[in-house]
């Protein structure tokens, strides 16, 4: 493992943002899709430096090309289609980070982030998000 602090790190702060996304619906939207992010990238820095991204999934698809293996000798089978869920998570919640602050553009209409983000977004941002945080927890320990 390459850097055990900062996967620790980048965990908690995933948790964090869960937890404040399940109890303040002001910044639910965004805290759903950092979590999403940070847990992306702390896998990925099991391995290497995470890109400044929003949308780091290319970065974990190409890690788990060169390390499934080794990930699957210290996490078990299940792992691997966590982290594929994990990929297509991150894809669908990457233009949450920009539309939780400054609103979004549909169809001419510019909608303030207050009208788009609500708690229905939140709980399908992080459906499924807990178990991988305490999966990955668990297994990086």
């Amino acid at each position: 493992m390459r850097n055990l602090t900062e996967v620790q790190r980048k965990l908690k702060d995933a948790a964090a943002c869960l937890k404040a996304s399940e109890r303040d619906y002001a910044a639910s939207d965004q805290n759903a899709q950092l979590c999403i992010e940070l847990s992306a990238k702390a896998v990925i820095s099991i391995y290497a430096e995470p890109l400044w991204t929003h949308d780091p999934s290319s970065q974990i698809l190409k890690l788990m090309d060169e390390h499934k293996g080794e990930i699957i000798d210290k996490c078990g089978d299940e792992i691997s289609q966590g982290l594929h869920n994990m990929i297509e998570d991150v894809g669908l919640a990457k233009d949450w980070h920009g539309w939780s602050v400054y609103g979004k553009e549909e169809g001419g209409v510019l909608y303030a982030a207050v009208d788009i983000c609500t708690k229905e977004v939140a709980e399908d941002l992080l459906k499924g998000q807990k178990s991988p945080i305490k999966r990955l927890a668990k297994c990086l320990r």
